[in-house]
């Protein structure tokens, strides 16, 4: 099953010259509790804002110079939509940034979204989607604490196909 995963503001901002806008604690946990021994696929500029790959998952890259990321371990480098092959694990989830959201936003079969209650100043937006192509599983609201900046939620959508 071929998941996404992002956080966005109230407008779909995702980042800010590379960065995450925000702290939230609890979106990191469940990003690792979602994607721990899973395949994760990004771009190189989100691997180049973590810096290393993540622990206990295929981390599998897309960038058109392989060249660039010599000096990672434990990564899989592709240059082309043979990133989405011989995946061999339960779920390969997309993400980020927000060229490889776009990129594979139509072969997503699942969302899981954080929706941070901000807005803030980014140069990288999600792309709009049309939530009646998109079910409602879940909706769970938080409110901001001493680990989490700001209010946020945490969703999952399941794709309606079309019979």
């Amino acid at each position: 099953m071929l998941s996404l995963i992002v956080a966005y503001d109230k407008n779909k901002s995702i980042g800010q010259e590379n960065t995450i806008p925000w702290r939230l604690k609890n979106d990191m946990l469940r990003v690792k509790d979602l994607t721990t021994n899973q395949t994760i696929i990004m771009g190189r500029k989100t691997l180049d804002s973590i810096g290393k790959a993540l622990p206990n998952r295929i981390n599998r890259v897309l960038t058109r110079d392989k060249n660039t990321l010599s000096h990672y371990s434990n990564i899989e480098v592709y240059s082309d939509d043979s990133i989405l092959d011989n995946i061999e694990t339960e779920k390969a989830y997309i993400f980020g940034g927000g060229m490889i959201y776009s990129r594979y936003f139509d072969k997503c079969d699942e969302m899981f979204i954080t929706e941070v209650d901000t807005i803030v100043e980014a140069d990288t937006k999600f792309p709009d989607f049309d939530e009646s192509e998109w079910e409602l599983i879940s909706r769970e609201d938080f409110s901001k604490d001493e680990h989490n900046e700001f209010n946020y939620s945490f969703i999952h959508y399941i794709r309606r196909r079309k019979e």
